[in-house]
C-alpha cells in the first residue's frame, strides 16, 4: 500500500534522527496559548537496532566546600522582553515572568513538580468557610523578610499590592469589583478572577494580615505572586505601571525581593542582574542553598538563532539554556558529556484542537475515529523522549487539566491509546462515509475527508509531529493537508482571527467556520488546572473550538469554589471528561486531543558548573526561580 509505505519511510527519518542523535553518547495564561507568546524524536523497521535514550538528571546540589562561590552566571535566550511589566495584556512573554522571578517574590511561588510552596509566608495560610458563604484567608509572613535596599517587607506591602490591583475599579457593594470585569481600573493587568471576589484586605500586624473573599476561590494561592514594595514602586497604580516597564522609578532601580537585583539592559543585546546580599533566603522546597546565591550576578544574552545558542553553549560563553525544545538541541546538546539536561515537566501541554463548526467534525463519530487512528506512544517515542528521556510517560497525555507529574492525574484517552485503524475506518462507515478508491473516505453529503492541520511555521519539532500523525491518520481514513503559517501570525488568521471567533462564539451564526480544522498548539497552566476552564466555556473569548454545554458552564464555578482538595481535584478531573471523551457530551464532547506536556527544554553546562538550580516550567518559576543554587566548580 502506498499509504503505508510512506508511513514507515517518515518513520525511518525519525528514526534514523534518534539514532544519530544517541550515537554520540548517553544524554504552550491563567491558561494562555504557548505560541501566542513565542512558542517548541520511534522505531524503525530493523528491530534488531536499539535506541539508546537521553536520560534526564536532576541538578546536583551545590556543595560550598566543593563548589566556588562568584562569578556570573550566563543564560542564552533567544527571546527578549518587550518590556519588564509583565501584566501589561500587550507583554505576556514567558521570558519576563522568567526573569522578574529572580527580581521579586510573592506569597506563594511553584515547585518543579507544580504545586504552590509558601514563599514569603511562614507557612499554609489557614483557611475558614463563614456560614455566609464566604472565606476568610489569614496569612502570616516570614520573619526577617527585607528588600534589597534594607527596607524590612511586611504586610504593609501586601496590601499595598492589593490597592494597586484594585485602584479605579468600580466596586460592588460588598466591596468586591463589579463581575470582575475590571472597568475602571488602572493598573494594567490581563484578568482578575479571584480578585473580584475579595472584599476586604486587613494588615493585622507587620507579619498577619487577612483577607475575606464572598466565596471560596479555588486560585487563592496565585492572587498576590508577587509583592511589591510600598515605599519603591510607586505613589499610585499609575506610577507603577510607568515604572514596572524598565523596572525603575525615579531615583533608579526597583528594590528587589528576590535573590538578584535589576543592573543593566542593553537592548537587542543582553540584561544583567547582581546578587542581593540582604536576601532572606529561599523557601523553595526545591532550593538547596539557604542563603544568598552563590554566583555574583545573572546575565542573560538574547540570542534568536538555535545553532548559536548551542555553539556558546558548547564554547562555554553561556552555561544555561531553557527554550522551546528543538531538534538540533536533541542531537548537538542532550549527547554532550558536558552538558546535563535537567528538564522537568511543566503545566505546558501540546495537543490537537478541533473546530466542531467543521462539517467532518461536528460529527462525534467522525471525532472519535480521529483519535482512534493517532498513535501518541509513536510520537511520544519520535520526538519527546530523545529531548527529555523518562521525564514524561511513554504513552502520551490524557487530561487537559491535571498534568502526568500532578497526583490527581487521569488518562481519560487511555481507551484510544495505539493506532487503531480498524476501529477508526469502522466508526466513519457507521458515519456514513466510505473508501472513496484511494484509502480516503467520502460522506455522500460531506465530501471528501480532507481536514487541515495548522500550527507556526518554522518550528521542525512540531512540522515533523503533524507528518507523523498525518501519516497515522491516512491508515485510518483521513486525508489530513499541513496548513502552517510562519511565526505567531498562524493565531491571528486561524483559530484566534476575528472571524473565527466570532463563529466559535455564535454557534456559527456569525463570523466564519471554515478558516481553520484543526488547530495544533501548547496551552500553559500552572499548578490551579481551573485556569484552563475558560478555553471551553461557551462564548469565552478562549473558546476557538466553538464548545458550548451549559452542565459544563454550570460546573466550572461550581468546582472552583469547591474548598475540599480532593473533591476540588475530582471535580475538575468531571470537567475534563467533557472535553477529552465522549462519555459526559456524547454530541459534543472529545474535541480536545492532548498529546503531551511539552517542557521547555533546559539543561546547563556540567563541565563549568558543580551546581544549578531546579527550573520549574512555569509562568512566574522558570530558569532563575531557583538561581541561588547555580555555583561554579
Amino acid at each position: 500500500m502506498i499509504r503505508t509505505n510512506k508511513f514507515a519511510r517518515l518513520l525511518a527519518l525519525l528514526f534514523a534522527f534518534t539514532l544519530v542523535a544517541a550515537a554520540c553518547g548517553d544524554s504552550s495564561d491563567d491558561a494562555t496559548g504557548d505560541d501566542t507568546e513565542t512558542d517548541e524524536t520511534t522505531e524503525g523497521e530493523e528491530t534488531t537496532t536499539t535506541l539508546e535514550e537521553v536520560t534526564t538528571t536532576a541538578p546536583p546540589a551545590p556543595d560550598v566546600e566543593e563548589g566556588s562561590t562568584g562569578g556570573n552566571l550566563i543564560w542564552a535566550h533567544e527571546q527578549e522582553p518587550p518590556d519588564m511589566h509583565l501584566d501589561d495584556p500587550n507583554n505576556n512573554l514567558s521570558v519576563t515572568s522568567w526573569v522578574r522571578s529572580a527580581l521579586i517574590e510573592g506569597l506563594y511561588g511553584i515547585t518543579g513538580a507544580t504545586e504552590y510552596y509558601p514563599e514569603l509566608l511562614d507557612g499554609e495560610a489557614a483557611v475558614t468557610a463563614n456560614d455566609d458563604g464566604s472565606v476568610q484567608i489569614d496569612f502570616t509572613l516570614r520573619d526577617g523578610l527585607m528588600w534589597s535596599d534594607g527596607t524590612p517587607l511586611t504586610s504593609a506591602d501586601v496590601e499595598y499590592t492589593h490597592n494597586i490591583l484594585v485602584e479605579g475599579c468600580d466596586l460592588d457593594d460588598d466591596g468586591s469589583i463589579v463581575d470582575g470585569t475590571g472597568e475602571g481600573c488602572v493598573y494594567l493587568i490581563g484578568d482578575r478572577t479571584g480578585l473580584d471576589l475579595v472584599t476586604s484586605f486587613t494588615a493585622n500586624s507587620d507579619t498577619e494580615f487577612t483577607i475575606v473573599m464572598s466565596q471560596f476561590y479555588a486560585g487563592w494561592k496565585g492572587l498576590y505572586n508577587e509583592v511589591y514594595a510600598a515605599h519603591a514602586y510607586g505613589d499610585d497604580a499609575a506610577a507603577v505601571n510607568a515604572n514596572l516597564p524598565e523596572w525603575a522609578n525615579a531615583d533608579g532601580v526597583l528594590p528587589s525581593s528576590g535573590p538578584m537585583v535589576f543592573d543593566t539592559w542593553d537592548r537587542g543585546v543582553q540584561m544583567t542582574m547582581v546578587r542581593n546580599d540582604a536576601y532572606h533566603g529561599s523557601n523553595s522546597p526545591d532550593a538547596v542553598n539557604p542563603g544568598v546565591a552563590f554566583v555574583d550576578g545573572v546575565q542573560i544574552n538574547f540570542v534568536a538563532d538555535t545553532d548559536t545558542q548551542i555553539n556558546s553553549l558548547k564554547a562555554g560563553e553561556a552555561h544555561i539554556v531553557m527554550t522551546q525544545p528543538q531538534l538540533a538541541f536533541g542531537e548537538r546538546l542532550s549527547t554532550d558529556e558536558n552538558f546535563t539536561v535537567a528538564s522537568s515537566a511543566g503545566p505546558v501541554f501540546e495537543h490537537w484542537g478541533l473546530n466542531l463548526l467543521n462539517v467532518h467534525l461536528s460529527d462525534p463519530l467522525v471525532r472519535e475515529a480521529l483519535v482512534l487512528g493517532i498513535d501518541k506512544t509513536e510520537v511520544m517515542a519520535g520526538l519527546y523522549t530523545p529531548l527529555f528521556g523518562d521525564t514524561l510517560p511513554a504513552e502520551g497525555l490524557g487530561n487537559t487539566f491535571w498534568m502526568s507529574n500532578q497526583g490527581p492525574y487521569e488518562d481519560h484517552q487511555a481507551q484510544y491509546e495505539g493506532k487503531q485503524s480498524d476501529e477508526a475506518r469502522a466508526n466513519l462507515e457507521a458515519a456514513g462515509y466510505a473508501d472513496s478508491g484511494d484509502g480516503i473516505y467520502e460522506h455522500p453529503e460531506n465530501g471528501r475527508l480532507t481536514l487541515r492541520v495548522g500550527t507556526t511555521g518554522g518550528n521542525a519539532l512540531r512540522e515533523l509531529q503533524q507528518q507523523l500523525i498525518q501519516a497515522q491518520l491516512a491508515d485510518a481514513g483521513f486525508e489530513i493537508v499541513i496548513d502552517n503559517v510562519d511565526g505567531g501570525a498562524y493565531f491571528g488568521e486561524r483559530p484566534f482571527s476575528e472571524e473565527a471567533l466570532a463563529a466559535a462564539n455564535s454557534g456559527g451564526a456569525e463570523g466564519d467556520p471554515t478558516i481553520w480544522d484543526i488547530t495544533q498548539f501548547a496551552w500553559v497552566g500552572g499548578p490551579w488546572p481551573g485556569g484552563q476552564a475558560p478555553a471551553y466555556i461557551t462564548a469565552a473569548g478562549n473558546n476557538a473550538y466553538g464548545y458550548s454545554n451549559a452542565d459544563f458552564d454550570a460546573r466550572v464555578p461550581e468546582c472552583n469554589a469547591t474548598i475540599d482538595d480532593a473533591e476540588r481535584a475530582a471535580c475538575y478531573n468531571e470537567l475534563d471528561t467533557y472535553v477529552t471523551t465522549l462519555d459526559v457530551d456524547a454530541e459534543n464532547g472529545l474535541f480536545m486531543i492532548p498529546l503531551t506536556q511539552k517542557p521547555s527544554y533546559y539543561g546547563y553546562l556540567s563541565s563549568v558548573l558543580s551546581g544549578a538550580g531546579v527550573a520549574p516550567d512555569a509562568q512566574g518559576a522558570g530558569p532563575l526561580a531557583n538561581v541561588v543554587d547555580f555555583q561554579f566548580k
